[in-house]
């Protein structure tokens, strides 16, 4: 199979992240990439990542500091993935496009919806093929859930019911996720929660919601993140901070299809923490267990009955995962999967890398493109707006900046409008 050179832009805990992903690719029968170089304008950062390559891959890639160097001294590269901080995506991403790079951009897309918009015109006006990386809806399990709800296992959706609470005043992770100017947290995870609705309902028409910052002081909490790859710079994380961005969006959302979306992020949640995502229809409802934890769904249907373990696939005739997947996560219809996270984490993360490599070498459009990634940030906007506006905001006005109370601020600081 052709390989496709490629690098990776930005070599920070993310990066780190998605060199799992690229080594678990080269492990498998359908390897498509060759990653050859790294680069990050912090020297050291791109120098370490391309000696963890060099571990994991067998072969370290040549490491740069300017990404016009990168492409002047490599014409070979064919695509870049940029998993670099959200408010600089809409530059550097657009950077790479320009240059005549393939693109897969780290979530979410853009800091704001101009940020948005810059990246998918950069996109446009090269030819360039533009991939958002979100991971969730790759996961065996919501791949599961989407083939049970239209397959009609709980008849016509009409209720799905996304929930998580938990938090206090903890940091999550890192500081810039409670900075209004870098990007909130009810952005941060909020188009992973976007993302999943719209994969499992249809498209979005409007949301009646609003933003709360309920604490404003923040403690250092857990700065290793998820699977320890932010612990390299967990010193470096101060003890209080003053959060600027929100921390809780409550949200109402109406689906093209009929269905209502109840949202709840609310990362400030003292005591008991509750992560629920319930889908009901017209002949049951899908209890689903989270993401990347590989727990089995429960499908319930009238009468009190319970289907899950096996018999659950009865349901979803459809579901078939890709041949790739079936390697990774073994079988092509798998119900449940026990990984560690890294692992699991690395898994999805070489299926969105093997998408990449064969969008350029066969043309083929990604699952992810920027316009579907543009809706999930305008999902989040929308309820972002809704609470300035004290109405409920459409979609499609959203992600033509026709509101953007909320936004504007954001966008004079990354100097998208004057």
């Amino acid at each position: 199979m052709e390989r496709i050179p490629i690098a990776i832009v930005g070599c920070g805990g993310m990066g780190r992240r998605h060199l799992t992903g690229v080594a678990a690719l080269y492990r498998s029968d359908f390897r498509n990439v060759d990653l050859v170089a790294v680069c990050d304008i912090n020297a050291q950062n791109a120098s370490d990542l391309a000696d963890e390559a060099a571990q994991q891959l067998g072969q370290r890639p040549r490491v740069f500091t300017s990404l016009p160097e990168m492409v002047q001294a490599m014409p070979e590269i064919r695509g870049v993935d940029v998993p670099t901080d959200v408010a600089s995506h809409h530059l550097v991403a657009g950077a790479c496009l320009d240059a005549g790079l393939n693109v897969q951009c780290e979530k979410p897309m853009a800091l704001t919806l101009r940020g948005c918009n810059a990246i998918l015109e950069a996109a446009r006006r090269n030819g360039k093929i533009l991939s958002v990386a979100e991971n969730f809806r790759r996961d065996p399990i919501n791949r599961l859930a989407r083939a049970l709800i239209a397959d009609g296992a709980i008849g016509t959706p009409q209720l799905m019911v996304e929930t998580s609470i938990g938090g206090a005043n903890r940091m999550i992770i890192t500081p810039w996720r409670h900075l209004k100017l870098k990007g909130t947290v009810v952005l941060d995870v909020g188009v992973h929660n976007a993302d999943i609705m719209h994969y499992y309902l249809g498209e979005p028409v409007s949301i009646f919601g609003e933003g709360r910052l309920y604490e404003p002081r923040r403690l250092k909490g857990d700065a290793s993140g998820p699977g320890g790859f932010y612990r390299k710079w967990a010193d470096n994380v101060p003890e209080v901070i003053e959060a600027t961005g929100e921390d809780a969006l409550f949200g109402y959302v109406r689906f093209a299809s009929g269905a209502i979306g109840q949202w709840i992020q609310h990362h400030a949640g003292h005591g008991q923490p509750r992560h629920a995502r319930v889908v009901y229809g017209s002949k049951g409802s899908l209890t689903c267990p989270g993401d990347r934890n590989g727990r089995p769904l429960k499908l319930h249907l009238d009468g009190g009955q319970e289907i899950s373990g096996e018999d659950i696939l009865a349901h979803a005739p459809s579901y078939r995962l890709s041949p790739l997947a079936a390697e990774l996560f073994g079988g092509e219809r798998v119900w449940t999967y026990e990984f560690p996270f890294p692992e699991t984490d690395a898994k999805i993360l070489a299926l969105e890398y093997y998408e990449l490599g064969e969008c350029i070498r066969t043309g083929q459009s990604p699952e992810v493109t920027g316009e579907v990634a543009r809706r999930d940030v305008a999902m989040v906007y929308a309820a972002l707006e809704s609470g300035r506006l004290g109405r409920p905001v459409s979609i499609a006005e959203v992600e033509a900046v026709a509101v953007d109370d909320y936004q504007r601020e954001i966008d004079q600081h990354l100097g998208l409008i004057s």
